[in-house]
């Protein structure tokens, strides 16, 4: 029943942020944990302890918040009702600055300087944040690839998607923290590599395959050496090539001996590998990401780790390119909550794959083409396929501008 009380709304509790002020629990069968109906949401704790018994909350968005610049007012929606162009805008500066924080470590520990664990961690908090904020928007950033930026970006997206899944996972605030920190540092040790190594445009030698394997032992030493590093960073770095099968290096322990988080990023790591553009290969489309995962299930992953991050990004998650049924071209630019399969599309090449002129195609508006046949998506495309940028549409502001919306 919505609430008739002026200037009270009614938000996710993931929504929540320190300094708002709660005016009722949305509780069915549990008992709440605080003595009073309204009250100020005063640390952590207190919001972690809401997300614990309820989805959904009321708050007070008159009442004015000097902790969050990001408060509704009564004129305004909630955060997660802002425009996406918005939300984009603040989630893109969010990603760019992460990025520079990870970089920065990376080269501190490559020139011989201690990892500054409270970099990480702080890098860590923002992305869970704007996940929580818009995962639409934190996803389609991770599919904006380059390749000349692989290993500091790499570790970003695989932070991103970890945080991610577990929030599919129904992790609390603390464990999205904890796995976002694990993710940035999983290939930590590749700081210790030599640079023509991992940068080699080819297939790596023998003796330069065995040093590449080495970096999950340099990334435990590295972390080992740290100061206030939790043991769960250990183990990812440690432990993100083994595998279910026993067959992964560099020790060959099979999934008794490896941490949940551990099998979390190994499967989040293939996927933004596979789907990435290196030195020495194209990467994959989205799809074909998920066919290897789905293949290497109990053997390569953990089955119930891939299942759910399927669940999560979904089969058709921003920043893909596909093929309507009718030839034209598009970018998936939204995903439509009521129907997954049918997403927002920006359409940027006809079907005789020539520049169009853009405009979004929302697929759950069941919307036909100039014959009169039903829109669907055909295949999932590689940017390469048709020498798309999909970098130059975001810094030309492509993903955020109000195009006509065809239904």
């Amino acid at each position: 029943m919505p609430n008739k009380e002026k200037g009270i709304i009614r938000i996710h509790v993931y929504e929540l942020r320190i300094g708002m002020r709660v005016c009722r629990l949305e509780i069915l069968e549990k008992e709440s944990p605080f003595l009073f109906d309204r009250f100020d949401i005063k640390t952590q704790a207190d919001i972690q302890a809401i997300q614990a018994v309820c989805d959904y909350v009321f708050i007070d968005a008159n009442r004015q918040n000097e902790f969050d610049d990001a408060m509704p007012t009564e004129n305004e929606a909630p955060q997660k009702q802002l425009s996406f162009a918005s939300s984009f805008e603040q989630s893109a500066r969010t990603y760019q600055h992460a990025g520079n924080l990870i970089k920065t470590v990376m080269d501190d520990i490559r020139f011989g300087n201690q990892l500054s664990v409270k970099t990480i961690k702080e890098a860590a908090a923002q992305c869970v944040d704007k996940v929580l904020e818009n995962s639409d928007a934190m996803l389609l950033l991770t599919q904006l690839k380059h390749k000349d930026e692989y290993t500091a970006q790499h570790s970003l997206n695989v932070c991103i998607l970890a945080i991610l899944l577990g929030r599919e996972l129904e992790f609390s605030s603390e464990e999205l923290n904890n796995i976002g920190l694990c993710a940035l540092l999983h290939d930590i040790g590749k700081t210790k590599i030599p640079l023509e190594i991992l940068n080699k445009p080819g297939k790596l030698e023998g003796d330069e395959l065995e040093i590449m394997r080495k970096h999950p032992e340099f990334g435990r030493d590295i972390l080992m050496a740290a100061h206030n590093i939790d043991q769960d960073a250990v183990d990812v770095a440690y432990g993100h090539h083994e595998n279910p099968a026993g067959t992964g290096y560099p020790r060959g322990v099979d999934k008794g001996e490896l941490s949940s988080f551990a099998k979390i990023v190994a499967v989040v790591d293939a996927y933004d590998a596979i789907t990435s553009d290196r030195v020495y290969q194209q990467g994959k489309s989205h799809l074909k990401a998920l066919d290897i995962l789905v293949k290497g299930m109990n053997t390569e992953f953990e089955a119930h780790f891939v299942i759910q991050f399927i669940n999560c990004i979904g089969f058709y998650p921003q920043g893909n390119l596909v093929e309507l049924s009718n030839g034209e071209i598009g970018i998936v630019a939204e995903q439509n909550k009521s129907d997954r399969l049918k997403p927002k599309i920006l359409l940027i090449l006809d079907e005789n794959k020539k520049t169009a002129n853009e405009r979004i195609l929302d697929l759950a508006s069941d919307v036909s083409d100039i014959n009169g046949i039903p829109y669907e998506i055909k295949k999932i495309l590689c940017p390469h396929d048709y020498d798309i940028d999909l970098m130059k549409f975001y810094h030309d502001g492509k993903f955020i501008q109000n195009y006509p919306v065809i239904v």
